[in-house]
């Protein structure tokens, strides 16, 4: 599927990614990762090498375990992308998605790029079934939470978010 988006200087496609994209994908996806090791102490010791998060992204596109989004601009350059992992819920009984990462380019951004790979998302994600989309940010975010709640998506208060570092 393609989606087309035009602002007044920028015209962006968006596409399913494939192996082919890596050399593309591999920069956007360091820079999102070096955002969050940035900006979260949860994320400090992460592995934050440019390699490991090539490997990782490329292991996703071999695999099949996760899908990738694409945005390119007129020149064909990469500007940003989501990636979602397959999921379900065992409460509401049916297949869910959660959008992992989604990323544009700093120089890209203010160009409704970001909403268009949402809506992207959200479009593939109800033709192959999927009733829910969940996602999660760092409460520093606050251009991400600006961007879900303008998305129609609703801060779940009722949870608690635990994690275990198993390695």
């Amino acid at each position: 599927m393609l989606a087309t988006a035009t602002q007044p200087t920028t015209t962006f496609a968006i596409s399913n990614a494939s192996i082919l994209d890596l050399d593309d994908l591999a920069p956007l996806f360091v820079a999102y990762r070096q955002f969050y090791i940035d900006h979260s102490l949860q994320y400090a010791q992460c592995p934050q090498s440019p390699e490991e998060a090539r490997a990782f992204l490329a292991e996703r596109l071999v695999l099949g375990d996760s899908r990738l989004y694409i945005a390119r601009n007129a020149e064909n350059q990469a500007i940003g992308f989501a990636q979602v992992f397959m999921s379900f819920s065992s409460m509401v009984l049916c297949r869910s998605w959660v959008l992992n990462d989604l990323f544009v380019s700093p120089d890209s951004r203010g160009q409704k790029i970001g909403e268009a790979l949402l809506a992207h998302v959200e479009l593939e994600a109800k033709a192959t079934g999927v009733a829910i989309l969940t996602m999660e940010t760092s409460p520093e975010n606050v251009h991400a939470h600006r961007l879900y709640q303008q998305m129609g998506y609703v801060r779940e208060m009722g949870h608690l978010h635990f994690v275990r570092k198993l390695s």
